[in-house]
């Protein structure tokens, strides 16, 4: 495009630029105190998802882990009261629920060989 000059006359060209210079600066202004708004606003949101995680995400967490090595004691109560020569109903009456179910699936033992 030909210079603002040769657009329009220099008196123009003046009020132009001025003009822009102007529209410039609203938008400066204006996109700072959105920036503004956004980060205040981030931090909040930010302070918000912290607090939640740690009041509720952490204990379900922890609660997952203490379940996980409580299934992995029972297993081994299991084992040793099978190896003592208790039956699956024994075990079953003595409260160890792991001894009736089956297993099925990736923990499931691996096969008999057939005779």
């Amino acid at each position: 495009p030909p210079p603002i000059s040769r657009r329009f006359g220099k008196r123009e060209s003046i009020m132009s630029l001025a003009a822009w210079t102007e529209r410039v600066k609203k938008l400066r202004e204006q996109s700072t105190r959105w920036f503004s708004l956004a980060w205040r606003r981030g931090g909040r949101v930010a302070w918000v998802i912290a607090a939640t995680s740690i009041v509720m995400i952490l204990p379900l967490l922890l609660e997952i882990e203490r379940e996980a090595s409580t299934i992995e004691l029972e297993k081994l109560q299991i084992k040793d009261f099978k190896e003592k020569g208790y039956s699956d109903q024994q075990i079953q009456q003595m409260g160890l629920t792991q001894a009736a179910e089956p297993s099925v699936g990736l923990n499931a033992p691996p096969p008999l060989p057939i005779k």
